[in-house]
């Protein structure tokens, strides 16, 4: 999901000089020949959308005889569509890479890539933040800038990380999300030694833990690295290990992840990966963020996943997903049905 929707900003090149068809094997992001043609990804499917493959929830014209050998977490089931293209009013069919945050009256503002618009605010009209209409302002002025992801700093405000320029950037806001002002990059290519997705950020002892993955690009078929970082003040970064590969402990790779902690300490990471006969969201479990065992999936068919905790131990999962029946791709909402943290 985030391949696609970067495209226009930092990655158009790759578009011309990747052969426009569509080959066995092909993953989310890889281009593709056919509009609307929908294959088999695993126990999944991927569909045709704009050239570029993006997961489906719609049945493959061919099948998979695969049984995914992932067990499944069980705790999430889908509640419905929270964007689309039609929220923003946008004619491309591609709203992905959201992130979500509670207001102090107790609604929901996400925050989301709509193609061509960039990075574009909803805010819920109930506090389930399960209907969204969308803010009329645009985010950063408009600056060509994607993958959000937002952290609450208490009251009406927040910081706000983006991709921009090859690097992943912050800013501040004090007005509830309507403004920010640019902190500038916080974590450049150079420092993560691969050019930087969205960063997810959990308070861990005395300071700050991230996760990010290397951008995915039309055509690439690089290997989905994960990476984790720590700070004091989410501005100044020190780069820690891969957790994925051979030098990690997810072994087959994530993307786009999302971090969540418990009282315990215990750390839930979800991102989106394919397992073989699994293509979509799965999680794993730390006790120290660096160690990661116990991968489960979640979701089939879905990825950049951001949680929004409601309770202890519940929350509602905002991913994006084809929303089928002509929409294009959007943004889904999840309810826990189990603990957030397995």
């Amino acid at each position: 999901m985030e391949l696609r929707n970067l495209a226009s900003i930092a990655v158009a090149s790759v578009l011309v000089l990747v052969p426009n068809t569509a080959l066995a094997g092909e993953f989310p992001g890889d281009q593709c020949a056919t509009e609307g043609q929908v294959v088999a990804l695993g126990g999944g499917a991927i569909k045709c959308i704009g050239g570029t493959w993006q997961p489906s929830q719609e049945t493959p014209s061919s099948g998979s005889t695969g049984v995914s050998t992932v067990k499944q977490a069980k705790n999430f089931k889908l509640v419905g569509t929270a964007l689309s293209a039609a929220t923003f009013n946008s004619p491309d069919q591609q709203v992905a890479d959201v992130t979500a945050i509670r207001l102090p009256n107790g609604n929901v503002k996400l925050f989301v890539y709509v193609a061509n618009q960039f990075i574009r605010s909803a805010t819920s009209t109930n506090k389930s933040g399960t209907s969204f209409v969308a803010d009329s302002t645009s985010i950063l002025s408009g600056t060509a800038a994607g993958q959000p992801r937002v952290i609450s700093l208490g009251g009406n405000s927040m910081r706000l990380f983006y991709l921009e320029g090859g690097n992943i950037n912050a800013a501040i806001s004090n007005d509830g999300g309507v403004t920010f002002t640019k902190e500038g990059p916080v974590i450049t290519t150079a420092q993560a030694g691969f050019e930087p997705g969205g960063l997810t950020v959990i308070k861990q002892g005395g300071g700050y833990r991230g996760y990010f993955s290397n951008l995915e690009k039309p055509g690439e078929r690089a290997f989905r690295v994960m990476r984790t970082a720590t700070s004091k003040d989410m501005i100044n970064w020190s780069m820690g290990p891969e957790i994925t590969g051979a030098s990690g402990t997810i072994k087959d790779g994530g993307s786009h992840p999302f971090a969540v902690i418990d009282k315990k300490g215990k750390i839930a990471l979800y991102y989106a990966g394919d397992r073989g006969s699994f293509y979509g969201i799965l999680v794993s479990t730390s006790k120290n963020g660096v160690t990661f065992s116990n991968e489960k999936s979640v979701i089939t068919g879905g990825g950049d996943p951001d949680i929004l905790p409601t309770g202890k131990t519940s929350g509602l999962m905002y991913y994006g997903a084809d929303l089928g029946s002509g929409l294009g791709f959007g943004i889904n909402v999840a309810k826990s049905t189990g603990n957030i943290v397995p």
